[in-house]
C-alpha cells in the first residue's frame, strides 16, 4: 500500500463523514411549504400526540429554542392523518437537529454516540437495500449533488428513520450535563483514519477513491454508498468502545469546525 494513497483515502473518509453527518435534510428542504388545510393551528390534543410520537421535540425545545423554532411551523400545522406532512416533519426534525448534534457531540456519552452512528448507518443500508441503484442513498449523503427533487425515500425507511431520531434524542439528553468527553489525540486520530483508509483501498481497490471525486460517485452511486457504509461498519466493529466513541467525537468535531 502506497503511504500517500493511504493518507489521501484518510482525507476522503473525513469528507464522507461530514456529508454523513449533515446530509439528511435533502427531502425537506425542497418541500418546506407543504400546504395543510387552511394552515390552521392544530388542536392541543394533536400537538400532544406529535410530541408523544417524537419525544426529541421536547428535548430540542429545552436545549436549543432556536433549533426548535426552525421546524415549529410544521408542528403547529401537524395533522396525524396527513401522511405527507408527517413524513416531512420527520425529515425536517432530522435535518434541522443535525447541526445541534454536531455541537453537542463532544458532551454526549460513549453509548449514545455509538448508538447514534449505528442507527444512521442502518438508515443508509435500508436506502440502498430498497433502491439498489444507490441513488436514494447517494443523494441522502450528498444532497448538493442532486438535480431533482423527485427522489423519494422508500416507505420502509421511515421506521428506521424513527429509530435514528430516537437515538438522536438519547444523544442530546446525555449531553445536557455539559461535561466534555474524550477525543483522540491528533496523532492517534490520523493513524486510525489512515488504517481505515488503507482497509477501504484493500477492499475496494481504486474504487475507494470515488468519494474524492463526487462526479464519479454520482455515476456509480451504489458503489459510493457501499464504501461509505463499510467505513462506518469498520468503526462500529472496533472492540474498544472508549476509543470508538472518541474517534466518532473527533470526526464530528472536524465536521463542526
Amino acid at each position: 500500500m502506497n503511504t500517500n494513497s493511504s493518507r489521501k483515502t484518510a482525507l476522503i473518509v473525513i469528507i464522507v463523514f461530514i456529508a454523513f453527518a449533515v446530509g439528511f435534510y435533502w427531502l425537506s428542504k425542497d418541500n418546506n411549504e407543504l400546504s395543510t388545510n387552511n394552515n390552521a393551528v392544530i388542536h392541543s390534543e394533536a400537538l400532544a400526540q406529535v410530541e408523544k410520537e417524537l419525544p426529541i421535540i421536547a428535548t430540542v425545545k429545552k436545549i436549543s429554542p432556536e433549533t426548535y423554532q426552525s421546524f415549529e411551523h410544521l408542528i403547529t400545522q401537524y395533522d396525524p392523518d396527513n401522511v405527507d406532512l408527517r413524513r416531512q416533519l420527520f425529515d425536517q426534525v432530522v435535518g434541522n437537529v443535525m447541526k445541534l448534534v454536531l455541537e453537542r457531540m463532544e458532551y454526549a456519552s460513549d453509548e449514545s454516540v455509538i448508538n447514534f452512528t449505528a442507527r444512521v448507518n442502518d438508515y443508509l443500508k435500508v436506502l440502498l437495500e430498497e433502491d439498489p441503484s444507490g441513488k436514494t442513498c447517494f443523494y441522502s449523503l450528498f444532497p448538493h449533488m442532486r438535480e431533482t427533487a423527485e427522489i423519494i425515500p422508500p416507505q420502509k425507511s421511515q421506521t428506521v428513520l424513527l429509530k435514528q431520531i430516537q437515538a438522536t434524542n438519547e444523544l442530546l439528553i446525555s449531553s445536557e450535563a455539559g461535561v466534555k468527553q474524550s477525543l483522540l489525540s491528533e496523532s492517534e486520530y490520523k493513524n486510525i483514519l489512515t488504517q481505515l483508509g488503507s482497509g477501504l483501498v484493500e477492499k475496494y481497490g481504486n474504487d475507494a477513491g470515488i468519494l474524492g471525486n463526487l462526479q464519479a460517485g454520482k455515476k456509480a452511486p451504489a458503489t459510493a454508498c457501499r464504501i461509505s457504509i463499510s467505513f462506518y461498519d469498520e468503526i462500529l466493529a472496533m472492540p474498544d468502545n472508549d476509543k470508538k466513541a472518541a474517534l466518532l467525537r473527533s470526526l464530528f468535531s472536524s465536521a463542526n469546525n
